[in-house]
């Protein structure tokens, strides 16, 4: 008998019972890390942060991901998209002078409009530690906000780092706990007739972590067939292997790395590095994007055309469209080509069911988003909700099941 294929999506919510911080608390840290606006002690991204609320915008729409947007579309302003050092195509549009505060660097070295081969003093005139020479002739400006973004993306990777420890200086995935006995509990059932595939928008290898207490192996994209010192991604395994567990992460992972020449590499999951990447690419003329280990902001879909990134989304849309089930866990439906491959699956995926789980689905009236947005991609069966236990409704005649609850209570309901 042919195995079921479930599919499973972890967002952040997903690992909030596992004390990971919250976007709120993310982004309170973001607002205090980086580098200083001239003359100030105010970091620009509480600088950003307030000149948006300024503009009209409410603090609870302001997360950390819109403040890294807003530097990195700076850095496309203030990049080139061309050999012959083109100006980029918002130049026309902005005035100079209402970002000179930002730039609070200096430069050492050349800089002239054949020499490029300069390195930036952060505040103007203090060295600064992590400071590289440039390496595709990059405009001041830009190279200054590749560093912040850095910087940021670095801390990013420390809270990371830090929710998967407990206070004793060990991973969580080892001890004990409930949550813990749960969820491998679970999963340990699941492998006995199902092929997992497990994807996270997260930038942790939590869940792989947990499956593998258990003994089931998840591959992660990565192996050392194509080098010699630290594993490579296996492009034509990850687009032609659909038997294996697996564990993908969509966004990246804090134990990845960038090497010399662009490439994303893996650390093995020994221990996060600092993202100290500083190679840009251009997957739409005009805009220049930084190579990173994590993908955050709001430019996700055009770095999700990099390899890894575009064969992990390759593999999650061809999962979604012939697996049994999909479960969806702590996911805010934000993010445009997550939800373009759940839309196809729900339209082309005749046998697909999917749980949703998200203690505040109604509460946030989520089921009148799916209703404008997701619903009109399921072609038959009754739309209104049916409530069939607390905190469990479902939709086109159970096609759809949404359960709000933590994921916590609902491993618990899975596992008596």
């Amino acid at each position: 008998m042919m195995e079921k294929r479930e599919v499973f999506l972890f967002g952040a919510g997903a690992v909030i019972d596992w004390k990971a911080p919250s976007t709120k608390q993310i982004t309170t840290k973001i607002r205090e890390s980086g580098f200083d606006i001239k003359n100030s002690n105010k970091k620009i991204t509480d600088f950003i942060y307030q000149r948006l609320l300024k503009c009209g915008f409410e603090g609870d729409e302001i997360t950390f991901e819109t403040i890294i947007n807003v530097i990195e579309e700076l850095m496309v302003y203030n990049s080139s998209f061309n050999k012959s050092q083109t100006p980029s195509l918002l130049k026309p549009f902005f005035a100079e002078y209402d970002l000179s505060s930002i730039y609070n660097f200096s430069i050492k070295g050349g800089v002239d409009e054949n020499n490029y081969n300069y390195h930036l003093q952060i505040p103007i005139g203090v060295d600064y530690k992590y400071s590289e020479f440039t390496t595709q002739n990059e405009k001041p400006n830009q190279f200054f906000l590749q560093h912040l973004i850095n910087e940021l993306l670095s801390e990013i990777s420390k809270i990371v780092s830090d929710y998967i420890w407990d206070i004793d200086g060990n991973p969580v995935y080892k001890t004990d706990s409930k949550i813990n006995l749960n969820f491998r509990k679970w999963f340990k059932s699941l492998n006995k007739d199902s092929v997992l595939r497990l994807y996270t928008l997260n930038y942790d290898h939590l869940f792989k972590n947990l499956l593998e207490q258990e003994n089931i192996n998840c591959f992660d994209g990565f192996d050392m067939h194509y080098s010699n010192n630290r594993p490579r991604p296996n492009v034509l395994k990850i687009l032609s292997d659909t038997t294996s567990n697996i564990h993908y992460n969509l966004h990246g992972s804090v134990y990845w790395d960038v090497d010399s020449n662009a490439d994303i590499i893996s650390t093995t999951g020994i221990g996060f590095l600092p993202n100290n990447a500083s190679a840009t690419s251009q997957m739409e003329k005009g805009k220049t994007i930084l190579v990173t280990k994590i993908i955050t902001g709001y430019q996700k879909t055009q770095k999700s055309s990099l390899t890894p990134f575009r064969q992990l989304q390759s593999a999650f849309d061809k999962d979604c469209c012939t697996a049994n089930k999909i479960t969806i866990i702590g996911y805010s439906f934000n993010d445009e080509h997550i939800n373009e491959a759940l839309k196809i699956a729900l339209r082309y995926n005749k046998d697909v069911y999917v749980e949703i789980i998200d203690p505040d689905f109604i509460k946030k009236e989520m089921d009148f988003i799916f209703a404008l947005n997701i619903f009109p991609f399921i072609n038959d069966g009754n739309m209104n909700n049916k409530t069939v236990a607390e905190n469990e409704f479902h939709y086109f005649d159970g096609k759809l099941k949404v359960f709000t609850v933590t994921f916590s209570e609902y491993l618990e309901h899975k596992v008596l």
